[in-house]
């Protein structure tokens, strides 16, 4: 935000309003952009992170993340569903110098992401339709994919296989996938598990191995996590296939040993 927006939204002036800034930059719990304006700090991040450990569903999934990271060596991360959006609340970076680099408190793309799939794939329709108007569907690269026919295709397969997978569709050179999490086994979506892995190291049989692992965590995890309050628009597995219409089945990605054109 701007110096002057700051000012009208708390009210103050802006020549106080800029010392609190000042003093908040020297702290690191504010960032100044390029263009100028104001944004969280890095202190800011992690005093969140700490924070949002004591959040149930971050501390339950910790350990899960920490078995992920030390059975693929990759970056792995939990998100949670919050009023309409897709959050990163935490995450463990890969062992290996070439690995994706992980900012918490990341918005995940619904329709882009395999985190925001994994979750919009359980979402009331309507709901997720408006917060998708709200948003907009962003084409973020070459590679995005922004039809609504599309978004529906997808969301029917992660139903269909259980987990989305994201090749290159927000991070260049980075496949992801990820796995919706579900507040007990008969529960309503909370959130998902993912894991980001470099396109050098994407071979089939890595992917096919980190989405067995992926599966098995979400499971258990989700598992972990009944009777975990959800969002008011978040559908249950059950809910979610019986409103939509499932489609043919047709083999993944991932079973065809072939990336996306």
């Amino acid at each position: 935000m701007s110096l002057q927006d700051l000012s009208a939204s708390v009210g103050l002036a802006k020549s106080s309003v800029h010392r609190l800034l000042m003093t908040w930059l020297d702290l690191g719990y504010v960032a100044r952009r390029a263009n100028g304006e104001y944004g969280l700090g890095l202190a800011a991040v992690e005093l969140a992170r700490r924070v949002s450990r004591r959040n149930q569903v971050v501390e339950l999934s910790h350990q899960t993340l920490r078995r992920l990271h030390r059975e693929t060596g990759e970056s792995v991360y939990l998100a949670l569903y919050r009023s309409g959006r897709v959050v990163l609340l935490d995450a463990l970076e890969g062992v290996h110098p070439l690995r994706v680099i992980i900012d918490l408190g990341e918005l995940c793309y619904l329709h882009a992401s395999a985190q925001g799939r994994a979750v919009a794939a359980f979402l009331d329709p309507e709901g997720l339709a408006s917060h998708l108007r709200a948003s907009g569907m962003p084409k973020v690269n070459a590679r995005t994919e922004v039809g609504w026919r599309t978004l529906q295709e997808r969301l029917r397969q992660v139903r269909t296989d259980g987990y989305a997978i994201n090749w290159e569709e927000t991070v260049e050179g980075a496949v992801c996938l990820g796995v919706p999490l579900f507040a007990g086994a008969s529960g309503p979506v909370l959130g998902s598990l993912g894991i980001s892995i470099p396109v050098c190291r994407a071979s089939e049989l890595t992917l096919r191995h980190n989405v067995r692992l992926l599966l098995d965590a979400g499971q258990a995890l989700s598992e972990a996590l009944a009777g975990v309050p959800a969002e008011p628009d978040a559908w249950t597995q059950r809910q979610a296939m019986e409103f939509c219409v499932p489609a043919p089945r047709r083999r993944s990605v991932i079973e065809d040993g072939m990336r996306p054109s």
